[in-house]
């Protein structure tokens, strides 16, 4: 609470931030962390022009967003099985 004033996004800004990368974790299409500053950056365009930050936030942003979120985790994205991709999709692109 003592730095919130100075954090880039408010606590509401980063609640929906933390909704919106949960949700597209399970609709599995995770986002990779070097794209976390630019959303946060996107969030701010609401606030009126004299209290929107000039820059994204600074690439280690994210990392302290992390651990204020501790909900929010880095994982490494498996591919999937060439055999059961094939057999998923190939009648759909040979039609």
């Amino acid at each position: 609470e003592k730095a919130q004033s100075q954090q880039y996004l408010t606590p509401w800004e980063e609640e929906g931030l933390v909704k919106f990368l949960l949700q597209m974790s399970d609709l599995g299409h995770p986002l990779r962390v070097k794209f976390i500053p630019s959303l946060a950056y996107r969030l701010t365009i609401h606030r009126p022009q004299s209290e929107r930050p000039p820059k994204p936030p600074h690439p280690n942003w994210s990392r302290s967003f992390r651990k204020r979120h501790p909900v929010i985790q880095s994982r490494m994205v498996k591919a999937l099985d060439w055999n059961r991709h094939e057999k998923n999709i190939y009648a759909k692109v040979i039609h």
